[in-house]
């Protein structure tokens, strides 16, 4: 089974985090950044403290615990985090392809609202563009995740990754856990939300794709569809709201 350890280590959301409650309601993002050494310290493996600092302001402004106030000042909130599930599809809306559009807006959706269900870390960082396999990793447990959409009900398969790399994944026990997301693109709302364990996900469920043609954009390029009935799940996102330990103690059993 691949499994990534369990950890209760601080993620950087929280550690930046207890800093803010350290300072003034009201506070810049210098003061913030001066306390860079000590952050340092506790995540000794990461090179770009500053950048770290602030996207965790970022994330704890989008989870409406701190107000910009503009020129670099933030407002503490000190209100609980909030889940939303409303995507913005205006965030895309210079793509001619719709599939791409909408791909584009619930990325945007994930960086805001998913987190880990295999430690406490309560975001991802989106990963390069063209990363092969997975879209997503938690920066505590570096666990790894690929994002599906669909505006409807899922079916049987999904349209996966590269045949290839998806193979390769499989068979070097490397596949990402996935996160299914159902949303209704008529009201712009996540409705619901699935992650699969990687594992799960055998190379008897892959089938490949024919390659493209040579007069294609990316000649030669082969996708896959990956059967996914029956697979296990843990229900992370529901109309009625799911608790979180709930959501990873499911996860757990999987």
């Amino acid at each position: 089974m691949n499994k990534s350890p369990r950890t209760n280590s601080t993620t950087w959301k929280d550690a930046v985090r207890a800093v803010v409650l350290t300072l003034p309601p009201e506070f810049s993002l210098k003061e913030v950044l001066a306390h860079g050494g000590e952050l340092q310290r506790q995540f000794p493996n990461n090179r770009f403290v500053d950048a770290k600092i602030r996207q965790s302001l970022q994330i704890l402004r989008d989870q409406r615990l701190l107000d910009f106030t503009g020129r670099g000042r933030y407002r503490r909130l000190d209100t609980a985090p909030v889940f939303s599930p409303l995507i913005d599809f205006t965030v895309a809306s210079q793509f001619i392809s719709a599939a791409q559009a909408a791909r584009v807006a619930l990325e945007t959706w994930a960086s805001f609202n998913l987190y880990c269900v295999s430690c406490e870390s309560e975001a991802l960082d989106q990963l390069p563009t063209n990363t092969p396999v997975a879209d997503f990793e938690c920066f505590v447990c570096k666990r790894t995740y690929q994002l599906k959409g669909k505006n409807g009900r899922f079916g049987a398969r999904i349209p996966g990754a590269a045949y290839k790399p998806t193979i390769d994944a499989i068979r070097n026990a490397r596949m990402p856990d996935h996160v299914f997301v159902e949303y209704d693109m008529r009201f712009g709302t996540v409705v619901f939300v699935d992650a699969v364990p990687g594992h799960a996900i055998t190379e008897d469920r892959v089938v490949p794709r024919r390659a493209l043609s040579a007069e294609a954009r990316r000649a030669g390029w082969q996708g896959c569809n990956i059967f996914i009935e029956g697979l296990p799940r843990a229900r992370m996102v529901a109309p009625a709201g799911i608790d979180r330990r709930m959501v990873r103690e499911r996860w757990e059993s999987l």
